[in-house]
């Protein structure tokens, strides 16, 4: 490459990482909400980065001061972390939106990959290497200051740069080795969304069970093996008795080694899944006569059109599970129960309580809480094909009520059983979640036409989709929320007793009372919802 190409190809490098960045602004500023949560996340930030430089003074002084045992021990686990939390975090991000520049096609017909990789790279280190690296110039001085010794901040600083550039370097790595394995293998892309919530589920459980130590401290031990931890060894050179001149070389030399081959590895990993044909799952299912035998048994229990509705909303929901992200949210008020159970080894009297109400809000938040928008593109069609509006709102019920209605029951059921409520509640009690589950859905249905969405929205960073508004979920649970409370407040352990007593009434009596007053007014909420749903799609009318 002559020294006129090599000239051309930084500018085009330059020029792509100046053009991602101004393009990831205009997406930003265009989203309010996300722009405000990223200010929140900033002054957040800020004030753990006050509290990081405060603790490097006081690190600085203490090591100087010969209160610390192994400084550079502390020192090497330090590094460790830092470039797995660097590494981690930059690949993922890399992985949800950083491979995926507009118009990207148009951009290899006239650059090389290896200046779009490039550009990429510029981007991610301007956008996150220079607070990186401004809050570790300031760290670094605060740890001298603290250490009594200039030639330290240098280190230090040298060291911070060092880190956080190999720990971005390798994300895009890690990122594109991962995209790799995607696109070649037809198993992978088939249960892509399975590891994705697997992991999803792995991560907070990790985080609501406090177990972050024991996931990390076998990647800490194996790293902790490497010539990653020489970077201790230069950060503490002039400070520690114990540190090497020459492994602070040798992570000198890594750095350079790790800047010098990033461009060709990343050039060839890019080349690979830019340049390739992806695999692609058929989504078109082959009938198995088990398939079809079952096919026709659920058929028999509903008329065909409704079955209808709901298969369709069934493959949509495999297809694209992002649709359902809102099924999510009822599950946080079941995290810290279930780490508490977790904790403790033995099931409380809540759970089961809060089960059974989350398993009737998932219900109702699966398919008809939206039942207009769902349609997409589709619904001209659905409309002016349908007969009564009744028919798309039952198959919609049908199919939410097919798969919430039996886990709601079993799952209040056993937890039931396994809690110190006794026999009798847990009956009454399971029976009212039961109906509640199958309220849900038309109860959901109504609220879903008042408050429609039709419009696709940012659902992560990579991925756009139609799902119900924020406002008609939020009323959704308001109101399943009121219908429910009669009978989470006879069933709940210290209220029922409480309430028994001052009524006089034994607590199985009260317990029926609550159970039947939520079930009739979850009956007629839903009944009404239902007639609002069916008239809005019976009048619903095309500008």
């Amino acid at each position: 490459m002559n020294l006129g190409t090599r000239s051309a190809a930084t500018a085009h490098v330059w020029t792509i990482g100046k053009t991602e960045l101004r393009r990831r602004w205009r997406k930003l500023r265009d989203n309010g909400w996300q722009l405000l949560a990223i200010v929140i996340a900033v002054g957040f930030g800020s004030l753990f980065a006050l509290m990081g430089i405060a603790a490097m003074f006081f690190f600085g002084h203490n090591v100087q001061a010969g209160n610390v045992d192994d400084p550079l021990a502390i020192s090497h686990i330090g590094i460790v972390y830092g470039w797995l939390f660097v590494t981690g975090l930059s690949g993922y991000r890399i992985y949800a939106t950083g491979l995926d520049p507009d118009h990207s096609d148009g951009l290899l017909t006239t650059i090389s990959h290896r200046e779009l990789i490039g550009g990429l790279v510029v981007a991610e280190l301007l956008l996150w290497g220079i607070p990186a690296v401004a809050l570790g110039g300031i760290g670094s001085l605060a740890f001298a200051v603290g250490a009594q010794s200039a030639l330290i901040a240098l280190l230090l600083f040298v060291t911070i740069c060092a880190i956080v550039t190999l720990g971005i370097l390798s994300g895009f790595a890690l990122a594109l080795a991962v995209k790799n394995s995607g696109v070649r293998s037809r198993l992978l892309t088939r249960l892509r969304t399975v590891f994705l919530g697997l992991l999803g589920l792995v991560y907070f459980g990790v985080i609501f069970t406090q177990s972050v130590g024991s996931v990390l401290d076998p990647l800490i031990t194996v790293f902790a093996q490497t010539p990653l931890v020489w970077f201790g060894d230069l950060a503490l050179l002039t400070l520690s008795s114990e540190a090497s001149v020459f492994r602070a070389a040798g992570a000198v030399g890594i750095s350079v080694l790790g800047v010098a081959i990033a461009p060709t590895a990343l050039g060839h990993l890019a080349r690979w899944l830019w340049y390739t044909d992806p695999v692609r799952v058929d989504h078109t299912e082959t009938k198995t006569p088990a398939a079809e035998t079952e096919e026709s048994r659920l058929a028999s229990l509903v008329p065909r059109p409704i079955y209808g509705v709901a298969r369709v909303d069934w493959a949509r929901a495999r297809r694209a599970p992002i649709t359902l992200s809102f099924v999510l949210y009822p599950l946080i008020f079941l995290a810290m129960p279930i780490t508490t159970t977790v904790q403790t080894g033995s099931i409380g009297g809540s759970l089961p309580i809060l089960v059974g109400l989350c398993g009737a809000w998932i219900t109702g938040t699966l398919f008809t809480l939206n039942v207009l928008g769902n349609e997409g593109a589709t619904l001209p069609v659905t409309v002016l094909g349908l007969e009564s509006g009744k028919t798309l709102v039952a198959g919609h019920v049908f199919a939410g009520a097919l798969i919430g209605v039996p886990l709601t029951a079993v799952s209040t059921a056993s937890l039931g059983i396994a809690s110190p409520m006794s026999l009798t509640l847990v009956s009454t009690f399971t029976l009212s979640c039961i109906v509640l589950a199958l309220c849900a859905g038309p109860l959901a249905s109504g609220i879903g036409t008042i408050f429609p969405r039709y419009e696709e929205v940012s659902v992560s960073r990579s991925q756009e989709a139609i799902i119900p508004s924020t406002i008609a979920f939020t009323a959704f649970s308001i109101v399943l929320f009121i219908a429910a409370m009669p009978t989470l407040i006879a069933h709940t352990g210290i209220i029922n007793e409480f309430v028994a007593d001052w009524l006089g009434l034994q607590p199985l009596v009260l317990g029926l009372i609550g159970a039947i007053t939520s079930a009739l007014m979850a009956i007629v909420l839903g009944a009404l919802s239902v007639y609002r749903s069916s008239r809005a799609i019976d009048q619903f009318h095309f500008d």
